[in-house]
């Protein structure tokens, strides 16, 4: 019998289009293994991360418009690496890698449909 526990959380989050963002994702940000249910649902993932995506892009502007982004925080390990990689991948970083007192080590940037990503890993 198994024993009751909370594993993760992920948020269906809406996207502007379902196909520029998995293939944003995909080619990008490297991510792999797709996947669609009809043409406005879809998810990736990259290593233990999945991302799941419901095509609207009415929502998304709206909770990504000039004013506020929806922030989203992903854990990963060797952040240095990551840092360099997305640099390498020609991704503009919205806010540099930076140990902070709270910590975390993190950086940020904001993918094609406006969320403010912040990558961070725990400081030992």
């Amino acid at each position: 019998m198994k024993t009751k526990k909370f594993i993760r959380s992920g948020a269906h989050l809406p996207v502007i289009n379902l196909k520029q963002t998995l293939d944003y994702y995909r080619d990008t940000l490297g991510f792999y293994e797709e996947w669609t249910e009809g043409i406005s649902d879809g998810g990736i993932r990259r290593d233990d991360m999945r991302m799941l995506f419901g095509e609207d892009p009415e929502y998304t502007q709206k909770i990504n418009s000039g004013q506020a982004r929806l922030n989203l925080l992903w854990f990963v390990d060797n952040i240095d690496k990551v840092y360099t990689e997305y640099q390498s991948r020609g991704i503009i970083i919205a806010s540099p890698l930076t140990t902070y007192s709270y910590g975390l080590r993190e950086f940020a940037f904001i993918d094609i449909n406006g969320y403010y990503i912040r990558v961070a890993e725990s400081v030992d």
